[in-house]
């Protein structure tokens, strides 16, 4: 009998450390495919600080949260379901298209002055949102943003549009959407090029990651020494993906963030 209870007390004990060790590589996994930040700024931008929260604004105007980014310069999302209805139309894009600048496309019918079409599309009662990069926030204001790209040289200024890659971007949307289709517009650097404007995407209501992939390039004017994009193609991604790089921009200097700072505390005793 003891040894029978013995034995069961050794199979316990065994089936325990095997479940705590599952769990624990499950939580190790889970981590690990979470996104990171790839640079680690110096001073109050320091995310080893902690205490760093990423918003973003919808067209109403009011903040929402999105996340944080913890000690380690990994990427919580906490993305919210919200009633994008709600917000109504006068916050709103008007057409589901102009998200993606795929409005004004050649041959699909006439526009006004304002660039709003004379006709009917079929995603006139689509409510959306494309969200830019999002910001960080500490003592209250917006210190910096965090930008997902394939390449750090996509975020310099001077090559804003100028070098094949990948930009991404959060979108929300009130409806489950197959969206394929192409749009060719003129430029507005030279009317006498086009830029092609392609997208795939299998939406889902709520929020989506989406890929804007710059695959092509042209040049123009004098002796061709410009630079311009040519093809554009929209598809979706996933934020845990490994193409994806996150960075983080300063948008304020430490000084003004201490004063920030400063005054976040006094108003916070």
């Amino acid at each position: 009998m003891i040894r029978y209870l013995n034995m069961n007390t050794k199979l316990i004990l065994i089936f325990a450390i095997i479940l705590f060790q599952s769990c624990k590589t499950q939580q190790l996994q889970t981590k690990a495919s979470l996104p990171k930040v790839e640079n680690q700024l110096n001073g109050e931008l320091d995310y080893s600080k902690g205490g760093i929260e990423l918003v973003q604004w919808q067209k109403s105007g009011d903040e929402i949260s999105l996340g944080s980014i913890d000690k380690t310069g990994v990427i919580h999302f906490n993305l919210p379901a919200y009633d994008i209805k709600a917000l109504g139309r006068s916050h709103m894009e008007y057409h589901f298209e102009s998200q993606l600048n795929m409005l004004r496309c050649k041959g699909k019918g006439d526009f006004d002055m304002m660039g709003q079409p004379l006709f009917k599309t079929p995603y006139e009662d689509v409510y959306s949102q494309l969200y830019p990069p999002m910001y960080i926030k500490k003592y209250g204001v917006n210190v910096a943003y965090v930008s997902p790209v394939s390449d750090e040289e996509l975020l310099v200024k001077e090559n804003f549009n100028k070098i094949i890659g990948d930009k991404y971007y959060w979108m929300y949307i009130d409806r489950g959407l197959d969206f394929k289709d192409t749009c060719i517009q003129e430029t507005f650097q030279d009317t006498d090029f086009e830029i092609e404007r392609s997208a795939d995407i299998q939406f889902k209501e709520g929020w989506n990651f989406i890929k804007s992939s710059l695959v092509e390039l042209q040049n123009y004017g004098e002796n061709n020494e410009e630079i311009m994009p040519k093809k554009i193609l929209f598809t979706q991604s996933s934020p845990e993906s490994k193409d994806v790089k996150w960075y983080m921009v300063r948008i304020m200097d430490d000084e003004k963030i201490l004063a920030a700072k400063k005054e976040y505390e006094l108003q916070n005793k």
